[in-house]
């Protein structure tokens, strides 16, 4: 469990520095969660261009590597943008925590409740019925529990 915490405070750390790089989506690729991380870098770099389009008359006038240069019109809305891409990253790497944590052999420390694995969802169900308590398949009956 220590592992799954420690890659949520890794996608903060990404998410954030590339936020502070420009860079929307960084959170997302440390996942691997590549449409959503393409998405938030082409949200990003897309509103920077079309804010500067509008609010930047001369373009002359501004120096692409210093930020101060631009006006708040355009640094305000693209703070904004990063900042739910960062939030957006850490909530799916907590959904993918919790996700894994619920997962059968995902955090276990080994003490099972000697019950039947699932052949359809994995999941560990009661030995005593005939069909899974978590996705109500049907299982197969044992010889043990033919002779009853």
């Amino acid at each position: 469990m220590g592992n799954l915490r420690r890659r949520l405070v890794l996608t903060a750390i990404i998410g954030v520095v590339g936020a502070a790089l420009g860079i929307g989506g960084a959170g997302h690729a440390y996942l691997r969660k590549w449409r959503r991380s393409i998405l938030w870098f082409l949200v990003s770099m897309g509103s920077f261009l079309a804010l500067v389009s509008v609010y930047v008359p001369d373009l002359e006038t501004v120096d692409p590597y210093d930020i101060t240069t631009f006006p708040p019109e355009v640094i305000t809305p693209l703070v904004v943008i990063l900042g739910f891409s960062v939030v957006d990253a850490l909530l799916v790497a907590f959904l993918d925590q919790r996700e894994a944590e619920m997962t059968p052999g995902i955090g276990d420390d080994g003490d099972g409740d000697n019950g039947v694995s699932c052949p359809h969802c994995g999941r560990s169900t009661d030995p005593e019925l005939d069909f899974c308590t978590w996705c109500t398949e049907p299982l197969q009956v044992t010889e043990t529990q033919d002779s009853d």
